[in-house]
């Protein structure tokens, strides 16, 4: 690993990036071939990557940039297995959520964990947290996902857990747990709109949100190529507040980030963490 212009990047994103910063930056007038050379490369690259491509305004528009030949979404077998080897993994990300949720576990009955793929954090998380006998960790995600993570449920005994592919079950849960699933969805508030009651707490990390105008972009995993949501973060939090809730806390964590070739205005450097309240709620 080694950084470019202070964003933290893997061999191949290095390659790339130093072939946008020495190439194109340098000379302007080669712009588009150094964009179409990237543009080659990130619709067939494969493997441990994580690659971004492109400024559009919504998802429609980016989906008719998406590659033709390649899986799109979590939605299939080899996006599904993606992240088994990272299961019980704690990022910088995950300690405030940590934090929040040993305040919040002693009086929760449920948790629902949107976008929460085979059941990652419910894993990772026991080791520091004390969870209560009865509470019960509802998982949201794709057909494909949802099926790997009831067989490592099955597989650790884990009873608590259980699986759905819609919002089933969320307005009854205590807590909402979003932990980088967001960006992933066309309009996660207008999901949450649509539901008769929403959840006393939410927690959400590993939100792309920055000071720019909202977007669009490209995301290739290796996998698969997935639609991206970079946030506005004032518009993320005034929806949020919308919806009926406060911000008691947010953070920045610089272990995420994304560089965007030729877009260097939209890369993030560090991934943001809320923790809403409903209002109203006493403390």
């Amino acid at each position: 690993m080694t950084s470019i212009a202070g964003f933290v990047l893997s061999k191949p994103e290095r390659r790339w990036s130093r072939i946008v910063v020495d190439g194109a930056s340098r000379v302007p007038l080669l712009k588009r071939f150094f964009s179409a050379a990237y543009d080659r490369y990130f619709d067939v690259a494969q493997g441990h990557i994580r690659l971004f491509r492109g400024i559009y305004p919504d998802f429609q528009s980016a989906s008719l940039a998406l590659p033709r030949a390649r899986d799109i979404g979590y939605d299939n077998e080899s996006s599904a297995y993606r992240v088994l080897d990272e299961w019980l993994t704690i990022s910088e990300y995950d300690y405030p959520i940590m934090f929040w949720l040993s305040k919040l576990l002693p009086d929760a009955r449920s948790i629902f964990d949107w976008g929460g793929n085979v059941g990652l954090k419910y894993f990772a998380y026991r080791k520091y947290l004390q969870y209560p006998d009865a509470l019960r960790w509802r998982f949201s995600d794709v057909p494909a996902v949802v099926a790997v993570g009831r067989e490592v449920a099955a597989r650790e005994g884990a009873r608590a857990l259980d699986f759905t592919t819609t919002l089933e079950g969320l307005a009854d849960a205590d807590v909402l747990l979003a932990a980088g699933s967001l960006h992933f969805i066309e309009d996660p508030f207008a999901e949450l709109a649509k539901l008769p009651a929403l959840p006393e707490h939410l927690l959400l990390c590993k939100i792309p949100a920055h000071d720019q105008p909202p977007a669009v972009t490209l995301q290739n995993m290796g996998t698969s190529v997935c639609l991206y949501h970079l946030f506005n973060r004032s518009e993320f939090i005034r929806k949020i507040s919308d919806l009926g809730y406060e911000l008691v806390d947010d953070w920045l964590s610089s272990d995420c980030s994304c560089v965007i070739p030729f877009h260097p205005q939209y890369s993030i450097r560090a991934y943001s963490g809320f923790y809403f309240k409903r209002k109203g709620e006493p403390e």
